[in-house]
């Protein structure tokens, strides 16, 4: 049987935060004791927002947001961890999950120039750099993989 969404974000989460990644669905299968499949039907029929989501073509964890389960332009480092965010937005989401100043090397999407900031959950990031959205909040879920 399989265990409730609640035990799910708690371990997929926890899993992230030590590692980086988040736990393949084979991963998940022997943690909680169930088949493959029952692993793939449980995460495809997830009703738990959009905290985790996964990749609409393999099945597996595809962002569990603020992090990307794959490497991405937003690479955010820890004292002993290194992830990788969705976007810019959540780049600096994950220094107040991970509760620890953070290093965020990123590029500027308009020119290219590489960028370093720090950012923390106790002060505001030290940088002047401006996000900017191509598609409005609204219709950030519509595709998320391109937003």
């Amino acid at each position: 049987m399989v265990p409730d969404s609640r035990e799910l974000r708690i371990h997929v989460y926890d899993r992230l935060l030590a590692t980086g990644y988040p736990p393949s669905t084979r991963e998940l299968a022997t943690h909680f004791d169930v088949t493959m499949p029952e692993v793939k039907r449980w995460l495809a029929d997830l009703k738990i927002g959009k905290t985790i989501l996964v990749h609409p073509h393999s099945g597996e964890i595809w962002m569990a947001g603020p992090f990307a389960a794959s490497q991405t332009p937003y690479r955010v480092s820890g004292s002993d961890v290194t992830w990788w965010a969705n976007c810019a937005w959540d780049m600096l989401g994950v220094a107040m999950i991970a509760r620890q100043s953070v290093r965020i090397d990123a590029q500027c999407t308009d020119c290219g120039a590489a960028m370093t900031i720090d950012a923390s959950p106790e002060r505001p990031p030290g940088t002047d750099a401006v996000v900017h959205f191509l598609v409005p909040a609204r219709h950030w879920y519509d595709d998320i993989g391109f937003t």
